[in-house]
Parts: C-alpha cells; sequence; structure tokens
C-alpha cells in the first residue's frame, strides 16, 4: 500500500475488496466507527481514486450511496499471477507420459492443481508456528498469502473456520464459486489436521469457499 493509504484506509479498502459494493452505515459497523469518520476517509480514497460511488434509489426517502472499488484501489493489493503460473509451469513440465495417457484435459489440470497443492503443503508445513490451533491456522493463513491464496480466519465458540476468496484454481479458470478439494487438501497437509468444507449456505456472501479446522 502506498504511504497514505494506511490504517482506518487501508481497512475500508479490504472491506471493499471482499464485497462489491457497500455503504456507508455497514461501514462504520464493520469498523466500529462513526459514519462521518468513514465519510471523511473515503472522501481521501475517492480524490485518490481508489474508491467510487453510486446512487441506488429506494422505494422512499433519499438515495443511498454505495462505495465500491476501482481498478487503482484493486491494484494497490498484491498480485501474485506471475509466481503462481510459474508453478503452474513447473507441474505441467514434470508430468510424464503415464500420468498424462488415457486423461481428458479436465482430469490432466485436476492433476496439476493437485501436485501444485502438495507441493505448496510440503513447502509451507515446516514454517507454521504457534501453539494452539488458531495461532497454527492464523500462521498458515500469513504463509499462503506468499502465493496469492486470500483467507480470513474467523472463530465462534472455539471452532476454527477459514473462509478463503478464491482459490487458484477457480481463478484460472473461471469456475464457480464453491469449496475447493485442492485447497482443502493443502490446508489439511499443512495444518496436519482434519480441513472439511462447511455448507455452502454458512459462507458468507463475499466469500468464495468456507471450512471447518478440526483439532486432532
Amino acid at each position: 500500500m502506498p504511504a497514505h493509504v494506511d490504517g482506518t484506509r487501508e481497512e475500508i479498502l479490504a472491506i471493499l475488496r471482499r464485497r462489491e459494493r457497500v455503504g456507508v452505515e455497514d461501514l462504520a459497523a464493520e469498523l466500529g466507527l462513526a459514519g462521518a469518520t468513514v465519510r471523511r476517509h473515503l472522501d481521501v480514497l475517492q480524490r485518490d481514486n481508489y474508491v467510487s460511488v453510486t446512487q441506488v434509489r429506494g422505494q422512499t426517502g433519499r438515495p443511498r450511496h454505495l462505495f465500491s472499488l476501482t481498478e487503482a484501489g484493486a491494484d494497490l493489493f498484491p498480485h501474485h499471477y506471475v509466481r503462481l503460473t510459474q508453478r503452474l509451469l513447473g507441474e505441467i513440465v514434470g508430468l510424464d507420459a503415464a500420468e498424462t495417457a488415457g486423461r481428458s484435459g479436465g482430469d490432466i489440470a485436476a492433476l496439476v492443481f493437485e501436485k501444485m497443492a502438495d507441493r505448496i503443503a510440503t513447502e509451507y508445513a515446516p514454517r507454521v508456528s504457534g501453539d494452539t490451533l488458531e495461532a497454527r491456522v492464523r500462521s498458515v493463513v500469513r504463509l499462503v498469502a506468499e502465493e496469492g491464496i486470500d483467507f480470513e480466519v474467523v472463530t465462534h465458540d472455539g471452532a476454527v473456520r477459514l473462509l478463503g476468496r478464491g482459490c487458484p484454481c477457480t481463478r484460472l479458470t473461471g469456475g464457480k464459486p464453491g469449496t475447493c478439494d485442492h485447497d482443502r487438501r493443502m490446508l489439511s497437509q499443512i495444518l496436519e489436521v482434519d480441513v472439511q468444507p462447511i455448507p455452502a449456505a454458512e459462507i458468507p456472501h463475499d466469500f468464495h469457499s468456507g471450512y471447518l479446522v478440526t483439532a486432532p
């Protein structure tokens, strides 16, 4: 992030990155700030062309202003497509004739992503830190962010959940939102615990996938 985009403004951009359009009231509630304070930060972000605003008319009352991320705002977040592409090319080149014989294009793609998930897990597992399950999960989130794999940790009543904003295979293939077995496999191997998809109805609309992490 540029030096002038930090603190609250960085949090606002992160929320807008997850959600298509958000009103001041929703931002204020999520940030725990007064609406007037949020508006001042939004004014700065609009001035710098990181945020745009549209008016939405309801059935009654004044129009509601909804804010969204501009292309310039999205570019503030790190992109790891080059690294991801290099990984995929490496796995493809490493395939031998026996692994591809008789397989369809979709089968080969699934195999490549499976191999990539295994390789990422092998590389990052020794780097996981933390004395509790939650701490280890948060450590993994920080590590896989280096690959552009974006998760958020949510804890409730002792349960640890990971909410994802899109796995590599869906971003590259245009797949529909939903849990990804490659991500689940990778997370389970890194953490060495059971990781299971959560029901689609329990995944917030601004996330792509969700997983429940269970201690052994």
